[in-house]
């Protein structure tokens, strides 16, 4: 009889085991599949913030009626941005369409498992019905031989009744399983309808962006002898800028070498040391230098949005705010230098060992020597009056006088 009942329990747990495992892993799937469907959506609703915040911002420009190369590059940032949300709404239908699969490769596993627990029921009810009703149980109890066998007997009922409990759980679980796999499946083909409507509608704004964009660069194409005068000055600002960050820096980085062996002599660290090591830990994590806003002007070399054979060389990013937008130090340290740039002003914030650079700033908050911490705000950036244009143009150097790609340490808001 022990004999009987111990097959049985190895049958059920072999087959319990079987069922916990591949649940797990089903599990794990989901969970990961589910972690991929939310950071999509996330994706989603910050390209759209982004897009939202371009077309106000085209809004604002667009007050001048003539076409200005503001526009243009807003117009282009924005067609970027929905290439990018129809590429993201695309990948949304993909994962949804994987999870889909995955969810009716567990169904069919899970019936599986249904169908045989439902089978070790069956004989569990068969060899229960032999001992059927408390009568018969005393009877089977109180005709043991001795008192081993009585109690033998006992733990022999109390097992097939907890086996029997068991596989009913296990049955209701897997069917609530199977419904509950289903029900998902059914919630996510309507959400591939709704993704799939919404890309339809981002693909018409993206051809009205496109007609309006080939329009503008139309436009501009009179004002190329200004455009190319422009550039040229913005260049030779930009080096003699540069010149003047790079002298101030070698001088900042001689003080601080000063202050770290002193520090030495104390046995103890400097203030760079400590402030260099937290600046750089925060990579991709650093706020944004403005409360809102969006990179109209990447890091490196890129084309110029209207004229086709020139290069523009970017030391930092251009991030295109809205008008009256306050220019915040992305960490704690302390303004080494201000300077004006044409109408306007530069800021040099020291965090150790490197250094944030702020211009096109109208109205300056602080001065050299001032301590400042994260988010505090620096100034007011500059609106041109012209073409409604307020852009931060935003740096980040090293110790070595080379600048880094800002964009890889600032975090989206």
């Amino acid at each position: 009889m022990n004999f009987r009942i111990s097959a049985i329990q190895q049958l059920s747990n072999s087959a319990t085991q079987k069922f916990w495992v591949l649940l797990l892993l089903l599990i794990i799937s989901i969970s990961a599949n589910c972690q991929s469907v939310e950071s999509l959506e996330n994706k989603i609703k910050s390209i759209q913030k982004d897009i939202k915040l371009a077309e106000k911002l085209l809004k604002e420009t667009s007050k001048n009626k003539e076409t200005t190369i503001n526009q243009v590059t807003l117009l282009q940032t924005q067609i970027a941005q929905r290439e990018d949300l129809i590429k993201t709404y695309q990948s949304q239908v993909n994962a949804l369409n994987k999870d889909i699969k995955k969810n009716k490769n567990g169904i069919a596993a899970a019936k599986k498992d249904l169908a045989l627990f439902q089978k070790e029921y069956a004989d569990l009810l068969v060899i229960a019905y032999r001992n059927k009703g408390k009568t018969n149980n005393l009877m089977f109890i109180f005709s043991s031989e001795d008192f081993n066998q009585a109690i033998r007997r006992i733990r022999y009922i109390q097992e097939l009744n907890d086996l029997v409990k068991e596989k009913i759980e296990e049955i209701k679980n897997t069917q609530d399983k199977i419904s509950k796999q289903l029900n998902k499946n059914e919630n996510n083909k309507k959400e591939i309808e709704k993704v799939l409507a919404k890309e339809k509608e981002e693909r018409a704004s993206l051809v009205k962006d496109r007609d309006k964009l080939n329009k503008d660069l139309a436009s501009l194409k009179k004002k190329e002898t200004q455009i190319q005068k422009d550039i040229k000055t913005k260049e030779d600002e930009a080096k003699k800028l540069k010149k003047q960050i790079e002298k101030i820096i070698a001088e900042e980085i001689k003080k601080a070498k000063e202050r770290e062996e002193q520090a030495k002599k104390n046995n103890t660290k400097s203030v760079d040391y400590n402030l260099s090591s937290n600046f750089a830990q925060n990579k991709g994590k650093l706020p944004y230098p403005v409360e809102q806003g969006i990179i109209t002007g990447r890091y490196g070399l890129s084309p110029h949005p209207t004229q086709k054979k020139v290069t523009v060389n970017n030391n930092g990013i251009d991030i295109s705010t809205t008008s009256g937008a306050k220019a915040r130090s992305v960490f704690d340290g302390e303004i080494c230098f201000v300077t004006s740039q044409g109408n306007n002003n530069v800021i040099l914030i020291r965090h150790g060992l490197y250094f944030t650079l702020y211009s096109n700033i109208e109205k300056v908050f602080v001065k050299v020597g001032d301590k400042v911490s994260t988010g505090q705000e620096i100034g007011r950036i500059h609106t041109n009056v012209s073409d409604g244009k307020t852009t931060l143009h935003f740096e980040i150097w090293q110790e070595n006088k080379t600048t880094v790609n800002p964009a890889l340490w600032i975090k989206k808001n």
